[in-house]
C-alpha cells in the first residue's frame, strides 16, 4: 500500500478499509479513477495521466526505495468492498 505521506497524515484509503472491515466486509479494494477513453480528447488525457502516474512513482520510488504499484494518485477513487 502507498502513502507517500509515511502514514503520518490521514489516508483515506487506510481508514475507509478499517471502517469496512470492522463492518464485516472480508475483502477490500481501492482503485485509481483514471480516465476513461471516449474520443480523441479523452485518449489524449488518458495517455497524459499514464505518463504522469509513471513519472509519481518513480519520483516515490527515488524518495522511499518502494516500488509499490497499489498507489492512488487521483483526487477521486473507486473502493470495492465484498461482504
Amino acid at each position: 500500500m502507498c502513502d507517500p505521506g509515511g502514514g503520518a497524515v490521514f489516508s483515506p484509503r487506510i481508514f475507509i478499509s478499517q471502517s469496512l472491515l470492522a463492518s464485516g466486509f472480508s475483502k477490500v479494494s481501492c482503485h485509481d479513477d483514471v480516465p476513461v477513453v471516449h474520443g480523441v480528447k479523452s485518449a489524449i488525457r488518458f495517455l497524459m495521466w499514464k505518463c504522469i502516474r509513471a513519472l509519481l512513482r518513480l519520483y516515490l520510488a527515488a524518495e522511499t526505495g518502494s516500488i509499490d504499484n497499489d498507489c492512488i494518485f487521483t483526487q477521486n477513487f473507486l473502493t470495492v468492498a465484498v461482504k
